[in-house]
């Protein structure tokens, strides 16, 4: 059952577990729904929980276009549209989202485009912040203010922002939902554990909730003070 105001998931897996699905986040303001990434799994599981007819507006923010993040949003815009009658609203900082839809036959008719940075919605902002996940592509978090205080989603990406590890210092962010992997590797592209453990000492670590998990490392996790998000 979601909470209003609060951080929901419907899934806490990396593309490379879908048995815990894509890792997909949720909050609802005023029968306002707000979606994080929808990737593979995440329109089948929307359409299971009856979510998109539930709600009168339905907004989308994409952090980037690999596919576990966004491998469902075109049926879903597209079921919304045609079916529901909704034309879904999608945010994300540059067209290349809009181009990766009309090469996946989507028509621009179906959903409305919002690039930017910064977006209000009454006593809800959304800032878009820049992150490192993977060379090719842009990536993106979003700081999220007026929902549980102020959050920081990262999306995908092996390091966070010097910014937001300041403002989380200074007690101006609430919360850190941390993409996480248990062990480093060669190829940067997602936190590992032993980077968390070096920038957050134990007093600071229930507030970092890891995230997006190939490998289950929960007791791990609990055991060096750490939160992690759960599945509804």
């Amino acid at each position: 059952m979601n909470k209003e105001g609060q951080l929901n998931f419907l899934g806490i897996g990396s593309a490379y577990n879908p048995v815990w699905k894509n890792t997909s986040a949720y909050f609802v303001k005023e029968n306002q729904f707000f979606l994080i990434d929808s990737g593979e799994t995440v329109f089948s599981t929307l359409f299971e929980k009856g979510y998109l007819v539930n709600y009168s507006k339905l907004r989308v923010f994409v952090t980037h276009t690999h596919a576990d993040h966004v491998g469902s949003l075109p049926s879903l815009l597209s079921y919304c549209y045609n079916v529901l009658g909704k034309k879904v609203e999608v945010y994300y900082p540059r067209q290349e989202i809009q181009i990766l839809l009309d090469n996946m036959g989507l028509e621009r008719e179906c959903y409305s485009l919002h690039m930017g940075m910064n977006w209000d919605f009454e006593d809800i902002s959304i800032r878009a912040v820049s992150v490192n996940h993977a060379e090719d592509i842009y990536c993106y978090g979003y700081l999220i203010s007026g929902l549980e205080g102020t959050v920081y989603y990262s999306g995908d990406c092996y390091q966070i922002p010097n910014n937001i590890l300041e403002d989380f210092q200074k007690g101006k962010i609430n919360r850190i939902y941390q993409d996480t992997t248990e062990f480093p590797s060669s190829h940067r592209s997602h936190c590992p554990l032993e980077e968390l453990e070096r920038l957050f000492p134990e007093k600071d670590r229930s507030r970092i909730y890891c995230m997006h998990f190939t490998t289950d490392f929960f007791e791990k996790l609990e055991r060096l003070g750490f939160s992690y998000v759960k599945s509804e």
